[in-house]
């Protein structure tokens, strides 16, 4: 089953209107939206914002190269900056799909806009392909900062102070 952006979102939708509603949880000044996806390699890569978190998606072309993880099951995709860790997930209306976790819960955010500008900031790492100056080795992006001693939640915390 090929799954759309508006396929997650609407399903993300429902999941906020029924498994989700009245819990603590959740963010009331943020709403669900499939956010800034893209084509690689014929799969499509973008972040899922919820009240709740904000995930780096991959949604499977029909003919997409990776075997579904089983639900909760590690998979390893390589994306312009590095590889990324995801889990396998399913939902019952979209299918199988890969999920990266970048921030839960989501009361660091004050509305939509700042969890899309953040969104916005950690697409442009993922997809970064600049290199090293003078070297020819490709920038390690995201992942490198990630394993700097800053924590990863340190480190998308910045984004949202303004500080990445």
């Amino acid at each position: 089953m090929a799954t759309s952006p508006a396929d997650l979102e609407q399903a993300f939708l429902q999941i906020a209107a029924t498994r989700m509603r009245d819990m603590p949880l959740c963010n009331p000044a943020l709403s669900v939206e499939a956010y800034g996806f893209r084509t690689w390699l014929n799969d499509s890569i973008g972040i899922l914002i919820t009240p709740w978190c904000m995930n780096l998606i991959c949604l499977p072309a029909p003919d997409s190269p990776w075997q579904a993880a089983s639900c909760g099951g590690a998979r390893s995709l390589a994306l312009p900056s590095g590889d990324y860790e995801f889990l396998g997930a399913e939902e019952e209306s979209i299918g199988a799909y890969l999920s990266s976790s970048l921030f839960s819960p989501m009361f660091e955010f004050v509305d939509m806009a700042q969890a899309k500008a953040v969104a916005d900031a950690v697409l442009a790492e993922v997809f970064n392909v600049a290199e090293a100056p003078a070297t020819g080795v490709q920038a390690a992006g995201l992942t490198a900062k990630l394993e700097q001693p800053l924590s990863r939640r340190g480190f998308f915390g910045a984004l949202l102070r303004g500080g990445g």
